[in-house]
Order: C-alpha cells, then structure tokens, then sequence
C-alpha cells in the first residue's frame, strides 16, 4: 500500500517537473515544506483528474474543499469549467455555478475588507 507521504512526493514530484512551481525555489522545496494548501492548489489548478484524486487520499474532503473555496472559486472567470467540474464532481454541490458565485464574492468582500482595516492602520488613503 502506498503511503500518503509517497503520494505527497508523488504530486510534488509532478508539480515540480512540469514546472507549475515556477515562482518557488524549488531546489530548496520537497514534499515536506510544501504548505498542504499551496499542494492542494497547484494540484486542482494544473494536473489531471488522476492527481486531483489522490489528493483524497491523503487530505480529508472538507480540507480540500475549504482550500478550492478560498482559492479557487476567487479566479472566477479564468477556472470557471474547472471550479464547477470540481463542485459537481466531488463537493457534491447542487447549483455549482450559483454556489461559485456566492464563495467568489465572499472571498472578494474579505479581501476588501482586510485591505480597509490596513489602510487605516497605517493612514493611508484610497
């Protein structure tokens, strides 16, 4: 039986050599101080359905699905086929397209509202 840090290394590996961690210095980066975040990511981001499924084997699904709602679901249009292929398929989700909407616009209100709070920490302006 393969272990999960096998797999890890594996979609490591698979990242890495198809230079899709192209913004990270990967000759100091291995599996193991890869943010499970930035990992889960990349992978539904960039690589095939059989990669994607791996991914359950060593994360549990909420933890996968938070990650695709805050990081994903924010780069609506540009991944929206994927986003609702991976609503559909394993997020269970009735209405993807609504529900992609409504967590796009949530994670833009956050980010809008992070920014006002900086902003007024440190007196600047918009």
């Amino acid at each position: 039986m393969i272990s999960k840090d096998d797999i890890k290394k594996q979609l490591f590996e698979e990242l890495r050599d198809k230079h899709y961690l192209w913004s990270y210095d990967t000759s100091e980066m291995n599996e193991h101080n890869l943010t499970d975040e930035l990992l889960i990511e990349k992978v539904l981001m960039y690589l095939d359905m059989q990669f994607v499924n791996m991914l359950f084997f060593i994360y549990p699904k909420s933890f996968i699905k938070e990650v695709w709602k805050q990081n994903l679901c924010p780069l609506e249009p540009r991944y929206h086929s994927s986003n609702v292929l991976f609503g559909i398929l394993f997020f269970d989700i009735k209405k993807p397209h609504r529900y992609i909407k409504v967590q796009a616009n949530r994670m833009v209100q956050i980010n809008i509202h992070q920014y006002e709070r900086s902003s007024a920490k440190y007196g600047r302006r918009s």
